[in-house]
């Protein structure tokens, strides 16, 4: 599964109407609605704002709207675009501008899925990656052999001072027995890692 990197806008005529078409990498339904207001009020004059997103790393929360076109002829063929590509964590937006011919059920189905693929062909996707949070401790006589090599490869997410010197990192799961082995090494084995949690991000 994956996701898409960046905001990817496409325009496309099809019969005198104008679809403008957004790609949108979103992280929660708060994102999802942000997004849909902006383009709701940039585009308020457009007869439709169809919409289709896939959010959860099973694409467990899948919605679409028609916004007034004939059912399943607008969000519908979109959604199936963003799940053909095994896509998450994502928001599609068709804006139509009615050029005063009607396609037909058939032709707005062919334009709403032309105007999402389309846009599909100018993205950057992204892949799932799992990450561990990990508490590293060590005594204090140790922060010149532990401190430089985390700041220089890591980013400390926070460091605390008491019996011991403590630091929290993420660090992708499949390099955590590297990072172990180079923490055991440099500290000649006074050091203790703690895996805190695990959580997947689309990069």
């Amino acid at each position: 599964m994956k996701s898409v990197k960046a905001e990817i806008v496409c325009e496309l005529v099809i019969n005198k109407s104008t679809f403008i078409n957004y790609l949108i990498p979103v992280s929660n339904l708060e994102d999802v609605h942000k997004n849909l207001n902006l383009l709701k009020e940039k585009y308020s004059d457009a007869s439709h704002h169809c919409f289709a997103y896939i959010l959860g790393h099973n694409q467990d929360i899948q919605k679409y709207s028609d916004d007034g076109e004939p059912s399943k002829t607008a969000g519908y063929p979109m959604m199936e675009v963003l799940k053909k590509h095994d896509l998450t964590n994502v928001l599609t937006v068709t804006i139509r501008y009615f050029g005063g011919i009607k396609l037909g059920a058939g032709g707005l189905v062919r334009a709403y899925t032309k105007s999402c693929a389309t846009s599909m062909l100018e993205a950057t996707f992204t892949k799932k990656v799992n990450y561990s949070q990990v508490i590293i401790e060590i005594p204090f006589k140790q922060i010149g052999n532990v401190e430089k090599y985390l700041r220089d490869n890591y980013k400390l997410l926070n460091t605390s001072y008491g019996e011991f010197v403590s630091y929290i990192v993420n660090i992708k799961t499949s390099e955590l027995l590297h990072f172990k082995s180079v923490i055991t090494n440099s500290t000649k084995g006074d050091s203790h890692c703690e895996i805190l949690n695990t959580f997947d991000s689309y990069e």
